[in-house]
């Protein structure tokens, strides 16, 4: 004898669902799962995270791991979807009465009398609902990745509001953009996933860089939002990344914040002394506007040169390099002094340089870049990324951070990365 299915669980910071007739609503439900996770939300999203299977089952596992919400993509065709309508449908608004649960509708079905607005009676009309189930949800346009940005940050605030509910704290924003996303993330605040690079490179995609500079505009407001004393940044991600998040909370904010990787606790707080350092400053061309800082401390040598290779190639009125003197890696407890020693020496050379302009090399840990993007508020900052996918291997120019200016601190993206 069959048994009835479990009425599934709503976890308050589980994965967002998206729902979505594949003949049209592909592209748009594709575009939003990386909006969202770029956003910090988890997604449950067929392409990308779903286990093999049938529909039904793979819909029973996922809504089986607690969802916090779901997205109900709303296209044309939607009404030929037996199961948007007849399985999924049924089980979102089943879990939508709890008041743990959020569910949206994202559309592109636009009015016949006011083509910029919505048809708010689309939903219900396309899916066979009675009049006003789904008009009365929020329903959000699909037309620009303006409107995709207000409806992955209205997600992300209702996130942050259930982590100040359950009391959590620190903010733990689980971070990765070097690999393929996973929908099961244990009970991370906030957990951010872009694009991984596109096979044969490591520098990240140009495309995950709007829906980042997005979320990192709001970030703040999030982080005020969960209630937390504390935030602690946990993964990895490329150096670029991981610099203008530190970026969108500079030491100014007031909140303490601790990295974690398989090395242990990198706090913000001084602990340790700082290591020592080897600094190399030249005075290059009288026409350059820009000083150029590569910091390596990376026991042992660069691959290749290419921080000389890229001087070689472009106009700097001075350069600056910073390597360890010893041969050792860099020790947590030691994170918070030589970050702060790595700031004045950058903002000493861009004094005698008389720029506020700085092209940041980076070969450090993950947890410096980001404890150093905190600390550099005053300055311009131009981003490269190391990338072996040309030969010979290049800097890439990624993104312009520049923070306390009261929006993203990523002012300007490459148009090539």
């Amino acid at each position: 004898m069959t048994q009835p299915r479990q009425p599934p669980g709503v976890n308050p910071l589980g994965p967002v669902f998206v729902s979505y007739r594949v003949s049209d609503g592909a592209p748009h439900a594709l575009t939003l799962a990386w909006a969202l996770r770029a956003t910090g939300v988890p997604v449950w999203h067929d392409e990308t995270d779903l286990p093999p299977g049938d529909t039904t089952r793979r819909l029973d596992e996922a809504l089986a791991a607690g969802l916090s919400g779901a997205v109900l993509v709303v296209t044309p065709e939607i009404d030929r979807s037996t199961v948007v309508r007849d399985v999924e449908l049924p089980a979102l608004l089943e879990l939508e009465r709890t008041s743990d649960f959020t569910l949206a509708i994202a559309s592109v079905i636009e009015s016949p009398d006011r083509p910029s607005d919505l048809d708010f009676e689309a939903p219900d009309r396309l899916l066979e609902q009675p009049a006003g189930t789904l008009k009365r949800l929020k329903q959000y346009h699909l037309s620009s990745d303006a409107d995709t940005a207000v409806l992955t940050h209205q997600m992300a605030l209702q996130r942050m509001v259930m982590h100040a509910r359950l009391r959590r704290d620190p903010l733990v924003i689980d971070l990765q953009t070097r690999a393929a996303p996973r929908a099961a993330v244990a009970e991370a605040g906030l957990v951010v996933r872009t694009r991984p690079p596109e096979a044969g490179h490591r520098a990240p995609p140009s495309e995950i860089w709007a829906p980042v500079a997005t979320f990192l505009a709001e970030l703040p407001k999030l982080v005020a939002e969960s209630g937390a004393s504390r935030v602690v940044v946990r993964g990895g991600a490329h150096l670029c990344v991981a610099f203008a998040l530190g970026a969108a909370l500079p030491v100014t904010s007031g909140w303490p914040l601790t990295v974690t990787d398989r090395s242990g606790d990198w706090r913000s707080e001084q602990d340790g002394p700082a290591v020592a350092l080897v600094e190399e400053a030249r005075t290059l061309d009288p026409q350059g506007r820009a000083l150029a800082v590569a910091i390596d401390l990376v026991p042992g040598p660069a691959p290749i040169d290419t921080f000389e290779s890229h001087l070689a190639a472009t106009t700097y009125g001075a350069s600056l390099r910073i390597t360890l003197r010893g041969h050792e890696m860099i020790p947590p407890a030691s994170a918070a002094a030589t970050v702060a020693e790595l700031s004045r020496r950058i903002r000493d050379a861009a004094s005698n340089c008389q720029t506020n302009r700085v092209a940041l090399f980076l070969r450090v840990p993950f947890p410096v870049a980001l404890h150093l993007g905190r600390t550099l508020n005053t300055l311009t900052v131009d981003l490269f990324e190391w990338d072996d996918g040309t030969e010979p291997p290049v800097y890439a120019l990624t993104v312009t951070v520049a923070s306390g200016r009261g929006a993203s601190p990523i002012i300007e993206i490459a148009t090539t990365t």
